[in-house]
């Protein structure tokens, strides 16, 4: 048996030199940090790492490549996940924070985000400016000072702020099943039975009979006009008929996230009118991925909000946080139920950082 240590400034690399010199099938023996000695006036030495590591037969000498200190977030996607892993079932706790750049008493806050949907790098960056601002008083106040910063990150306009003069466009876009047309419903009662507004709907899916029939009944039950709108034209003279209103409100058919041509066949349609804001209205039971697919899907026309619809049946929430955080795309709205219009919230920060620590 060839026993070997390697000393490194993180695990990351002692783990990729042991890898490189002893190959797949090394045996790790035990870890350990190695604190500086007493530092210099004016010198601060960081603490480095030793991995010993084993192998049953003798492995041929490789010429150690040099590599870049980086953390584990920097990783190349090839591995990673299976080194992350490897690194994290051979480190204590306390090690396992300080390979991600945190604080001991913040790998308990770190893993609950990450469970709960969170993206690791945001979660991991998260918690290293709430050290930053809050330096020792973090450990002191326990979740208060990360929830803080996450609601001050967060971005939320809310509800439809109408114009004061003419009509308010909104349109709301997004993939199949996501609940559009019962969303536009609840919206419409909002403000036509509880705030007594002047509302008018229109529905751009000339595909589905089943959702024209749906929000005429509903146009019909609120005393509301509804329209169907062929095309750009008819839209134009749809918004003219309607101009004395204070909330146009306007379904359109769910698409793919493959379908690029409806996204751009929409812009031309809007564009014939002007000034319409778009909502693009997302399910959180969907993937992650098919959130940032959509939203691809639709940048041409150019996305203003972002509505979640279904809260009662997610099971996490970290999703709604990175993709509204990355894309700094504000949420106005979330739905909970098929009730009109109860089950309906303007969006608010609090409420999306409690569904992820509770």
């Amino acid at each position: 048996m060839r026993i070997k240590k390697f000393t490194a400034s993180n695990y990351v690399i002692a783990l990729e030199q042991v890898k490189k010199e002893l190959g797949e099938d090394a045996l790790i023996l035990s870890t350990r940090s190695i604190k500086p000695p007493t530092p210099q006036a004016g010198r601060k030495e960081a603490t480095r790492v030793e991995i010993t590591a084993a192998v049953e037969y003798a492995a041929p000498v490789v010429t150690p490549v040099v590599s870049s200190e980086h953390e584990i977030k920097s990783l190349p996607e090839k591995g990673d996940a299976e080194l992350k892993s490897l690194i994290f079932n051979l480190l204590s706790q306390t090690d396992q924070a300080r390979s991600l750049g945190l604080e001991p008493h913040q790998f308990d806050t770190y893993s609950h985000l990450v469970e709960n949907g969170l993206d690791e790098k945001l979660a991991s960056k998260i918690l290293q400016r709430t050290l930053e601002q809050n330096s020792q008083q973090t450990a002191d106040y326990g979740n208060e000072p990360v929830m803080n910063l996450m609601k001050k990150v967060l971005p939320c306009m809310g509800e439809i702020d109408l114009k004061g003069y003419g009509p308010k466009m909104v349109a709301f876009v997004g993939p199949t099943g996501v609940g559009k047309t019962t969303t536009i419903a609840k919206i419409a009662a909002e403000y036509a039975l509880r705030r007594g507004q002047k509302v008018a709907l229109v529905s751009l899916d000339t595909y589905r009979l089943g959702a024209i029939d749906q929000l005429r009944i509903y146009g019909e039950i609120m005393e509301v006009p509804f329209e169907v709108a062929g095309g750009k034209e008819d839209l134009r003279r749809i918004v003219a008929i309607h101009s004395d209103k204070d909330l146009i409100l306007i379904d359109t058919t769910g698409r793919s996230h493959q379908d690029k041509d409806y996204s751009r066949q929409l812009k031309e349609i809007f564009d014939a009118v002007g000034g319409v804001e778009i909502h693009l209205v997302l399910s959180v039971t969907a993937q992650e991925k098919l959130f940032t697919a959509t939203y691809r899907q639709f940048s041409p026309i150019g996305v203003d909000r972002v509505l979640f619809t279904k809260l009662d049946e997610g099971l996490s929430f970290g999703s709604l946080f990175n993709f509204s955080v990355r894309n700094r795309l504000p949420i106005s709205y979330f739905t909970s139920g098929q009730r009109v219009p109860e089950d309906l919230e303007a969006a608010r920060p609090e409420r999306v950082i409690s569904l992820i620590f509770n």
